[in-house]
């Protein structure tokens, strides 16, 4: 029952999308997986409980509320996926006993006495790199769910509802250029820690930007200029209708290199590369050519080592490249993990030998996770 102290806010989780037909948007709880209809009126439903209000009577936002789109300190369901780990835990474990982070370090350690899958021998075209080193794929599903049990089931406040709609309103994500999308709530924490790093009057250089970190950078305002180098042609004129004066946008390849007027010319640059090996020291090696020669220039890195084609790389590139780890934070970024990557990795540890069950339950979370570099240029 509410109470009259209760107050509800939106979801840190909180996403959008067009729907089928002209001005129809769905709003989603990408943590619970669940979606409710919109449409232009509902962004200035949503809009008061940017900071916590009361609960409100009108019908559409009691809808968005039991679609978790708003959320409160009370007592809240948890995610079904939530619900079929434990279960999936229990069985395997033949216990009940213990809190869900306690279930799964006991599931991990007989995971991997008794059920971690060796490398894949089989013809050399139908493997990935992670089938030939599996414990990396075993790491990667027990940290992520860890992170999902241990960050992302507490309600935080905050939300900026203007990056939510912007983000509804971006291109299509697009496979061939590696584009992975991060959810609305770790761009506007990005923009956030990025923008109090920059110095009056700085320069700051987006390296590739489908999580639209430099559209948050200008929508918050500060004296700096953000230009942004970006390949995906839709991209480029979505970024440069919304900009504004304070963006430059140049459609290029970085296999090319920066161009020669950008070289040593940022105060700040900021990447989310691919994690193929390559396209991950091309991007690294253009970050370390645009910055600034002196100490207090910052490139702000967000990748998961984990995932990377050849993780022991990223350290020997950053240190050839004169890039000193000044801070990380781990587990910052949140993506969308499609069910085409999720349905690969479970396809991989069966074939490796791995059970089904609870397998698939340990890959149900949301997100990929990636953690946040702060270099130093050395």
């Amino acid at each position: 029952m509410e109470t009259s102290a209760e107050k509800v806010w939106l979801t840190q989780h909180l996403d959008s999308r067009y729907g089928n037909h002209s001005g129809e948007i769905m709003l989603c709880n990408l943590a619970f997986g669940t979606r409710i209809l919109a449409n232009a009126e509902s962004w200035d439903k949503l809009s008061p409980f940017q900071v916590p209000q009361p609960p409100s009577q009108d019908a559409w936002l009691v809808r968005a509320r039991d679609a978790h789109l708003l959320v409160g300190d009370g007592a809240e369901e948890v995610p079904d996926t939530v619900v079929r780990l434990l279960a999936a835990l229990k069985t395997y474990l033949k216990t009940d006993i213990g809190s869900p982070l306690q279930l799964l370090d006991q599931a991990e350690a007989h995971y991997r006495q008794h059920h971690m899958p060796g490398p894949y021998t089989g013809p050399a075209i139908a493997a990935g790199p992670l089938m030939h080193k599996p414990s990396r794929l075993v790491d990667f599903i027990f940290d992520h769910t860890r992170a999902f049990l241990s960050y992302d089931l507490k309600p935080v406040q905050g939300l900026d509802l203007d990056l939510v709609r912007m983000f509804c309103e971006r291109p299509a994500m697009k496979l061939r250029y590696e584009q992975q999308f991060c959810t609305p709530h770790t761009t506007q924490l990005r923009a956030r820690k990025i923008a109090a790093s920059v110095p009056p009057g700085g320069r700051v250089l987006v390296l590739g930007d489908d999580d639209l970190v430099s559209l948050a950078l200008v929508h918050y305002g500060g004296d700096f200029k953000v230009d942004v180098l970006e390949l995906d042609t839709d991209l480029v004129a979505f970024l440069k209708a919304k900009g504004g004066d304070r963006l430059t946008v140049l459609e290029h390849n970085l296999r090319h290199g920066v161009p020669e007027s950008m070289r040593k010319a940022y105060d700040v640059v900021t990447t989310d590369p691919p994690y193929a090996a390559n396209g991950m020291r091309f991007f690294l090696q253009c970050a370390a050519d645009s910055l600034v020669e002196k100490p207090d220039s910052l490139l702000f890195l967000s990748t998961y080592p984990g995932l990377i084609e050849s993780p022991e790389k990223l350290w020997t590139d950053l240190d050839e490249l004169g890039l000193k780890i000044e801070q990380r934070w781990e587990h910052f970024s949140r993506y969308i993990y499609n069910n085409t990557y999720r349905v690969e990795h479970l396809a991989a540890l069966r074939q490796l030998g791995s059970p089904l069950h609870p397998t698939s339950e340990l890959l149900g979370f949301p997100y990929l996770y990636a953690h946040f570099f702060e270099c130093s240029k050395s």
